[in-house]
């Protein structure tokens, strides 16, 4: 019950976050990466879209920060599918952009 309370918990916090975006800042972030950057990958993640573009130069700038623990405990989270963000496309950004965090499974 626990897990599922934080997850209740980050998935408000990323809803928030979209609602908001008009008003955020690039200061602002999630998992150490700024609404910008996130914007920035979203092409590269789309659910549907087989396969995905390669993410940009400026998405690959972004996560280069990421704290891919706090991506993970996203990953199976609805609130991706409500953005149309598919999971399995964005664990492997990492990967694709050659990150170090490439080497992080969840």
């Amino acid at each position: 019950m626990e897990s599922y309370t934080k997850l209740v918990i980050v998935a408000l916090v990323l809803v928030a976050t979209i609602v908001t975006e008009p008003m955020a800042t690039n200061g602002f972030s999630i998992c150490g990466v700024t609404t910008d950057g996130l914007k920035s990958c979203q092409p590269a993640v789309a659910k549907g879209v087989d396969p995905p573009p390669l993410p940009t130069t400026e998405c690959c700038a972004a996560l280069t920060k990421a704290d891919m623990p706090c991506f993970c405990k996203l990953k199976d989270s609805s609130v991706l599918l409500i953005y149309e963000i598919d999971p399995t496309h964005a664990m492997e950004l990492p990967a694709k952009c050659k990150l170090p965090q490439a080497t992080y499974h969840c």
